[in-house]
């Protein structure tokens, strides 16, 4: 009897137990449960801009909103293993919810892309644009929300009762559990490339944790075989060489350039004459980019290798930070193993993007950016284009083996809401009826349109008189943001309603024109629409050069389907090829494959530059030869000369006057024994060159 009464005591204890353990640990787990989904409601009506589209979106896909949810509690799970203070786990979660939400609104309003992991480690690139996009309104919006922070922070306190859990580690250990199980359920059943008007902001940062597309046995023999077929058909044909001198080849990435005439606008004049006067003697085209309104170095990417981002798991991925850490095949590569003088000039931060370490990689010689310019004209906060042709037509004319040069320009960088342009100095007058913003925003990419083609005309006419055969390709890196969710395009009714994801899958928001120009042959050619990836070969054979195989293989797959997007293609007569048809698959599968074989350098070897030990010493080496004493100053003479530079005498920063390249005074007296030396540093003061140590006679 006594054990019959222990053993029913033991059961009303452990119901109470469990009883207990519900009341401290699960009610406050459902509140926390109950918070975050009023904060992801909240967050994606305002990136939705509206309560309805939010509510059908959770009705119409109940799981993908859970998996933001389960995200979320995932992650409280893990902290609240850590803490017992189930309050602060829900006030940090919550807040670091809303702040990366209401940036997600600010970029995707502003790109059409969403907040990723990566951007992270992309600090210092938006630190350093934050005064061209930073305004009253950016205060306004961050005040009121340190406002409403401290706000919900009390209220939560409030509604919770008691800031700390009792027992509750198994509790919390149960939910981080269930949610990262119902997490992986997700990430099996949903697309790497899903939108996020589907997704929802949070679950889409899981993109970046998925795998790349892995190819099953046949698709790899498929690929494998198309991969040998197509090399065979290449080389088959006839490449004739009718040149006797390698070309120059010139590439420019002009920044945001695009036809502006496209749109229902008129103008006192045409902002791009001397560019469409250019088709009537070059090929050209539209090349369908990756990004749109920002995102230069990931078109840089596809015209210099090749490659495409659709073979990451989004187009917006930053693959020059993120992935290129070795040797790369690329077209300074190709030209420099073929006798090339390979340099790139972009009028910017050298370490933007991680540029100077890839251009490295990437088998460049040289790679000038703003540290090594002096004397520069800015127009409004960047480089002009005027003082970058300089550049490039200096670059040809000093460099003694054939050129190859990239160029990425600067001079019309966004956003245009900011000030460069005084009312007298523009050229172009806009005559449509425009709201002011959009009038605003308009002028002042407009003018920087109508200033790079000034420049390309100038640049062509030192080409026409030169000597040096030279092909010539510009082209714009993509489309400019006009505003906020596309405000001047819809303003104009140049795109309709059309959500961003129809956007992202629209040639008219991601295609750019180009032209492929040279001094010995004026046939004029319009080429199809194409992925920025596939005109990498059309470069290298319009300078009648020799490329690598994979290149070879991308040549006669641009042929067969010019156009690859994500789910679909377009064939080369413009028919549509869906994602499941054989020569979607195929030419799908030839990618994947080629970016596979790209990782095993030992294939590459005769297309790679391996060894770069003397890229950048051209200027990076600052030499003091000489200096000359005159009483309270001292002048010193030598090469590579910057006014960006430091000079120290012994310990001391002295000042000085920058005179030319060459040649500096220091202002102040020099004796007999004092060592003087020069170093340039970049904006984040790291050291990028330094002289020799000139000991004065």
């Amino acid at each position: 009897m006594k054990n019959s009464k222990l053993a029913t005591s033991n059961v009303n204890d452990k119901k109470l137990s469990l009883i207990e353990s519900w009341q401290l640990n699960g009610i406050p787990m459902l509140k926390m449960m109950s918070v975050y989904v009023l904060i992801l409601f909240i967050m994606e009506a305002l990136f939705r801009k509206s309560l309805g589209d939010t509510v059908k979106w959770i009705a119409d896909a109940p799981f993908l909103f859970s998996l933001n949810l389960f995200t979320l509690m995932a992650i409280s799970g893990v902290l609240l293993i850590l803490t017992k203070r189930i309050v602060w786990v829900t006030l940090i979660v919550g807040t670091l919810t809303a702040i990366l939400s209401f940036i997600n609104i600010g970029k995707f309003a502003l790109r059409n892309v969403p907040l990723l992991y990566d951007d992270i480690f992309l600090v210092k690139e938006v630190l350093i644009l934050l005064p061209e996009i930073f305004n009253l309104k950016t205060m306004i919006m961050i005040g009121l929300g340190i406002v409403v922070a401290i706000g919900l922070g009390f209220l939560l306190f409030k509604y919770f009762k008691r800031s700390t859990l009792h027992k509750h580690r198994l509790a919390a250990f149960t939910l981080s559990l269930v949610s990262i199980g119902i997490l992986s359920i997700g990430q099996n059943i949903n697309a790497a490339d899903i939108d996020i008007s589907k997704t929802g902001f949070i679950y889409s940062l899981s993109n970046n944790t998925r795998e790349q597309v892995v190819l099953n046995e046949e698709q790899l023999e498929t690929a494998g075989n198309l991969y040998d077929q197509y090399i065979a058909e290449y080389n088959s044909r006839t490449h004739e060489k009718t040149l006797k001198k390698k070309p120059n080849v010139i590439v420019i990435q002009s920044e945001a350039f695009w036809d502006v005439n496209k749109l229902d606008v008129n103008y006192n004049k045409n902002p791009i004459p001397n560019f469409e006067a250019l088709r009537k003697e070059s090929r050209y085209g539209e090349l369908y980019v990756p990004v749109v309104g920002g995102g230069t170095s990931n078109t840089e990417y596809e015209i210099l290798t090749g490659m495409t981002l659709k073979n990451y798991s989004n187009d917006w991925y930053m693959v020059y930070p993120n992935e290129i850490n070795q040797p790369m095949v690329s077209l300074a590569s190709i030209f420099k193993n073929q006798g090339y003088e390979a340099t790139g000039i972009h009028p910017y931060q050298s370490w933007y993007y991680n540029r100077t370490a890839v251009y490295e990689h990437l088998g460049f010689d040289t790679f000038k950016t703003i540290e090594y310019m002096n004397d520069p004209e800015i127009i409004g906060a960047y480089m002009s284009d005027r003082y970058t042709t300089d550049l490039i037509i200096d670059a040809i004319e000093t460099t003694d083996a054939p050129l190859f040069n990239f160029t990425v320009t600067m001079q019309n960088h966004g956003p245009y809401g900011n000030h460069r342009f005084t009312s007298d100095q523009f050229d172009i007058d806009i005559k449509t009826k425009l709201t002011d913003s959009t009038r605003y925003f308009l002028s002042n990419y407009v003018q920087g349109l109508y200033m790079a083609d000034v420049e390309l005309e100038r640049l062509v006419d030192y080409l026409r008189d030169s000597e040096e055969p030279t092909v010539l390709m510009f082209f714009g890196d993509h489309l400019p943001m006009l505003g906020e969710d596309y405000q001047t395009y819809r303003e104009v009714d140049y795109v309709g309603d059309e959500d961003n994801y129809a956007l992202q899958n629209d040639l008219k928001m991601m295609a750019v024109p180009y032209i492929i120009w040279s001094n010995f042959d004026d046939t004029s050619e319009e080429l199809p629409t194409m992925n920025a990836s596939f005109i990498t070969s059309k470069i290298l054979e319009e300078a009648q050069v020799d490329m690598p195989d994979y290149l070879k293989v991308l040549t006669i797959a641009r042929e067969k389907m010019p156009l690859y997007f994500r789910d679909f293609g377009y064939d080369n007569n413009g028919t549509k090829v869906e994602k499941d048809s054989p020569q979607f698959m195929n030419i799908k599968s030839l990618y994947v494959s080629i970016f596979d074989k790209l990782k095993d350098t030992d294939s590459l070897k005769p297309w790679l530059v391996e060894n770069n030990t003397a890229y950048n010493k051209t200027i990076t080496e600052i030499n003091i030869d000489s200096a000359a004493a005159e009483g309270v100053t001292a002048t010193l003479f030598g090469s590579n000369f910057y006014q960006g530079m430091k000079i120290m005498v012994g310990e001391s920063e002295v000042a000085f006057k920058f005179i030319t390249d060459t040649e500096i005074v220091v202002e102040r007296p020099l004796s007999s024994g004092d060592t003087v030396i020069a170093k340039l540093f970049d904006s984040e003061g790291k050291q990028i060159a330094e002289s020799n140590a000139f000991v004065m006679p």
